[in-house]
């Protein structure tokens, strides 16, 4: 039998991961309360539907570099999109869209197009698949933030890992 790794399939594992994280948090989008859905916590935290809007508009970021087209700021579509995502519903729906696009991005792309270092939204020169694996694991810090809300409300279950 032979152990030898000779390949690894870097983007089939970033999209395996990302529709991955796509359950986990659709799970967590689902036990936040609707009623606290666009509520801030404490009267200074940001709102859910806010937390959401900030990691899809991550993912459409990325989609748009990656396809060549030009988004001159993440901030105000994240503006935008919050206001779009005023329901948990409408939430889920955006994010598996925004998944499903970024997870056909990477798919097509090119290795020159994934190794081209574009100025990511936070200013630092990155290559463009580190910035899609970034996109992934934003979608789970936002998860965490969805998890600590629920918390606050007397709901310490884990919802991506079943009963």
């Amino acid at each position: 039998m032979n152990t030898t790794v000779e390949g690894i399939d870097a983007r089939g594992y970033l999209i395996g991961w990302l529709k991955a994280l796509t359950g986990m948090y659709t799970a967590d989008i689902n036990a936040v309360p609707e009623e606290q859905w666009t509520k801030t916590q404490g009267g200074c935290t940001r709102p859910a539907n806010e937390l959401t809007a900030d990691a899809i508009s991550l993912l459409i970021w990325t989609t748009n570099t990656i396809k060549g087209n030009s988004i001159p700021s993440e901030e105000g579509a994240m503006k935008a999109l919050t206001a779009e995502i005023s329901t948990r519903h409408a939430a889920i729906a955006k994010l598996a869209e925004a998944v499903d696009d970024l997870a056909s991005a990477v798919a097509g792309a090119s290795d020159e197009t994934l190794n081209k270092t574009v100025d990511a939204p936070w200013g630092m020169p990155t290559p463009l698949f580190m910035i899609a694996q970034i996109a992934a694991s934003h979608i789970w810090y936002h998860d965490g933030q969805l998890n600590y809300i629920q918390c606050l409300h007397g709901d310490g279950k884990v919802h991506w890992m079943g009963d």
